[in-house]
């Protein structure tokens, strides 16, 4: 009996799909490059400049993966027959590239919480400064009502035990 679903792959084939990956994120890394050295007069409407961080970011990431997806590669023996689970295949990136449009929705739902949480603190930070003032405020007079109350006990208990003291 199996546990799980595991896929059986030839080394060669797992060699492979490795390499055409590498390909994939060295033309993205090459296309990020490319864009960040856009100058301004290249600019259009349809295709605006990105700023130069972002493009330096996702370049050195696709290197990245280049770079980790090489390093499996080049451990993976061709005469041998691996079983892979599914975080071996996520992680070696060998199953095919999700839609464009997938991948967005995927990406809208895993931010929506964020954005929504985002938005929420905005609108109670709107909300809640006048009554955080208020609050702080009576808190404030409380603390000074009782100091002042706390003083005069002092100053009377002093005086009806006849010893007065003075400050330092």
């Amino acid at each position: 009996m199996i546990n799980g679903l595991q896929l059986t792959i030839p080394g060669e084939e797992v060699r492979r799909l490795l390499e055409e990956r590498m390909d994939d994120h060295r033309q993205r890394a090459d296309w990020w490059r490319r864009e960040q050295a856009r100058t301004p007069e290249e600019q259009t409407e349809d295709e605006p400049l990105m700023p130069e961080h972002i493009c330096e970011n996702e370049a050195e990431r696709h290197e990245w993966r280049v770079a980790v997806l090489e390093f499996i590669r080049d451990r993976i023996e061709s005469a041998e027959i691996y079983r892979l689970g599914e975080a071996d295949l996520q992680f070696g990136e060998l199953l095919p590239e999700k839609p464009g449009w997938l991948e967005q929705v995927e990406y809208e739902e895993r931010t929506s919480v964020g954005f929504h949480l985002e938005r929420l603190s905005k609108k109670v930070g709107e909300v809640l400064p006048r009554e955080l003032a208020i609050a702080a405020r009576h808190v404030r007079c409380d603390e000074s009502r009782t100091a002042k109350g706390a003083e005069g006990d002092h100053s009377s208990a002093a005086t009806a035990s006849g010893t007065t003291t003075s400050p330092p």
